[in-house]
């Protein structure tokens, strides 16, 4: 069998999505090790998908297949896609998931998943990760060698990068992340975002409750943080570098 199976989608956990995902693999793959990565990905949002995947795929071993399922697009004509990195391959629909992959992960081979006898009998429009993605990773747990998925095809859908400075998205803590490094500030002291100013520091304790802060997150990219509370930005809100404290 191949290595482990990382599951990242928005299924969250008070609906049984996310086990009957598991429990299909498991019924055709009783060996394989599951790995939940993340279920509270926000509904449809497949910029935090996107972002979720790049900044967790190094921290797996190899071989791990990603299987995806953030699917806005589920019973369309979208294509479902299996690719593979130097370490990793991954299964996700070709909504652009797969196109903020970090340099290490650079894909060297796509394919176009469209081989129905590998789906459960009865393929529901609305739940292709219990009919599709599942069996699918099943069988590629099982030792089935991708060429049997379908064609292969060069392409994929790609997101559009965000602007410069910008709030990608809100983890569950209220912590805005932004598409920012560290390298890209200059020297800056302080960001901007809807009129607070967020003082760069370097960990929560450096202010006190209910003040703004910023900071590098655990992804190497900058958040914007209310310690104990809640920013009120939301995605998509420029963010702005100042050289001195706001």
């Amino acid at each position: 069998m191949s290595g482990a199976i990382a599951l990242l989608t928005d299924f969250g956990v008070e609906d049984p999505y996310a086990g009957v995902l598991k429990a299909v693999i498991l019924s055709r793959c009783p060996g394989a090790n599951i790995v939940d990565l993340c279920h509270g990905i926000r509904p449809q949002d497949v910029r935090q998908a996107a972002f979720a995947l790049r900044s967790s795929a190094p921290y797996f071993p190899d071989r791990t297949l990603f299987v995806c399922v953030v699917d806005p697009g589920v019973g369309s004509s979208r294509a479902v896609l299996w690719a593979r990195s130097r370490r990793h391959a991954f299964l996700a629909p070709d909504n652009g998931l797969l196109s903020w992959l970090g340099r290490d992960e650079r894909l060297l081979e796509i394919r176009r998943v469209t081989n129905r006898a590998l789906f459960l009998p009865a393929v529901s429009r609305t739940f292709h990760g219990r009919d599709v993605f599942a069996p699918v990773a099943a069988a590629l747990a099982g030792g089935l060698a991708p060429s049997r998925l379908g064609p292969r095809t060069r392409g994929l859908l790609r997101l559009r990068p965000p602007r410069r400075g910008a709030v990608l998205f809100l983890d569950r803590f209220g912590n805005a992340v932004t598409n920012l490094r560290p390298t890209d500030l200059k020297g800056a002291r302080s960001l901007e975002a809807s009129g607070t100013s967020f003082p760069l520091r370097t960990h929560y304790g450096a202010v006190r409750r209910g003040l703004p802060l910023a900071l590098v997150g655990s992804s190497g990219f900058i958040e914007l943080s209310v310690r104990e509370g809640r920013t009120g930005l939301k995605a998509g809100d420029p963010v702005y570098a100042h050289r001195t404290d706001g």
